[in-house]
């Protein structure tokens, strides 16, 4: 029977090309790495070194050997860490996200209905959301559409309208809508990462945007400038947003927003009861 170590100790051999060197770096004497290796030899019923008086080198099969068992030994290397990544997927659902705002209200309702499992969230763009759920990277995604095709099961999970914050004397505060057109052009306040909202640049073109990392200090940012930002219904309601500001509905169709939560149709099941509480 052929043993893990001795590989090792192949490998170890051809790596430093001397018993010596090889028995020094595996902190063995050097008879027991000759007599390991010639134990490997009767195992597999070949001989795999050439021998001379003083010298010791892999031939062909050893050299083929050789080939064999390192790949043997990556696979049994990464063994307990694919074991442990195994079970770490098997108590863990990933949730990708298109946005920040689906994760305000999925969270606690996942929470609740799975208490075993703990809950890994990442935001991404939606082709990579999509990809990512065929390829099993995410169990669930969250997207700001209904995908096409039969291998995908999805449902409404929430619906978010944005909106212009804007301060008490700006000249448009007393507006009951706003288009992205009408604001352009206005220098803006705005978070990072925020998912596919992102596209508000593309659709006020001649503004600048300011932008701030953490949401403390976005949050003290927007409290002390007279710049605009953005808040939407979802914002005011799951997250403290600035004081002081008027919030003005934003009439473009872009700006309102169904989510879908999304995943394969071969695991409806295990999530039924999500989908029947959202």
């Amino acid at each position: 029977m052929i043993e893990l170590y001795e590989l090792r100790q192949l490998a170890a051999f051809a790596d430093t090309g001397t018993l010596s060197e090889a028995a020094e770096i595996l902190h063995l004497s050097q008879p027991a790495l000759s007599r390991n290796m010639k134990k490997l030899e009767d195992d597999l019923g070949i001989s795999l070194f050439d021998r001379t008086k003083n010298r010791i080198e892999l031939n062909d099969n050893g050299q083929y050997m050789l080939e064999l068992a390192k790949k043997l030994l990556v696979d049994a290397d990464s063994l307990a860490a694919k074991v442990r990544d195994y079970d770490r997927k098997s108590r863990t659902i990933m949730l990708g996200l298109c946005a920040p705002a689906p994760v305000w209200f999925l969270t606690p309702l996942m929470t609740e209905l799975f208490p075993h499992l703990s809950l890994q969230t990442e935001q991404d763009t939606v082709e990579k959301l999509l990809s990512g759920l065929d390829d099993n990277v995410y169990q669930l995604i969250t997207l700001p559409k209904k995908p096409e095709g039969k291998q995908y099961f999805s449902k409404k999970c929430g619906r978010e309208t944005l909106m212009f914050a804007l301060p008490k004397g700006h000249k448009y505060a007393r507006r009951k809508s706003l288009s992205f057109s009408d604001m352009n052009g206005e220098n803006m306040l705005l978070m990072p990462d925020i998912g596919f909202w992102s596209f508000v640049m593309e659709k006020m073109p001649d503004s600048r945007f300011l932008t701030q990392n953490d949401r403390f200090s976005f949050n003290e940012l927007v409290q002390a400038s007279s710049l605009p930002s953005f808040v939407t219904n979802l914002s005011e309601k799951y997250r403290i947003t600035p004081s002081g500001r008027i919030c003005v509905p934003i009439s473009d169709e872009e700006a309102t927003v169904t989510y879908y939560l999304i995943c394969k149709a071969e695991n409806k099941k295990m999530f039924s009861s999500l989908f029947q509480s959202i």
